[in-house]
């Protein structure tokens, strides 16, 4: 099922877990500028999104692989895992309110693998 026509304005669309605690997976988006956008899940069983919002003007320039990684932090939130250009690690904890805390360093050396599963 198609959700939406124009998705190249995003270099990077990531399944980010249940962002506000619905029980309903989301979205998170980067587009060519840059700026953040969350995708609510709308749970309707047809697999839509509600209109987006924008978290960040400037986000994750440097960030090369993003996942949603689920709840890490045990704080019942889903959480996010970026590597950057250097092959630094960064968890970036959830709010549990649809938006994200400050980044928080968890490795380093990660540049040589393609990816993060």
């Amino acid at each position: 099922m198609k959700l939406y026509d124009n998705w190249k304005t995003y270099k990077k669309v990531v399944g980010a877990g249940d962002l506000n605690g619905d029980g309903i997976g989301d979205l998170v988006a980067q587009d060519t500028t840059n700026a953040l956008y969350r995708y609510y899940g709308t749970g309707t069983g047809t697999g839509t999104f509600a209109s987006r919002v924008k978290l960040s003007a400037s986000w994750g320039v440097s960030y090369n692989v993003v996942v949603g990684a689920g709840d890490i932090t045990g704080d019942g939130a889903a959480d996010l895992v970026a590597r950057d250009t250097a092959g630094a690690l960064y968890r970036i904890p959830g709010t549990g309110k649809g938006s994200f805390g400050t980044r928080v360093r968890i490795g380093t050396g990660r540049q040589g693998y393609k990816g993060l599963f």
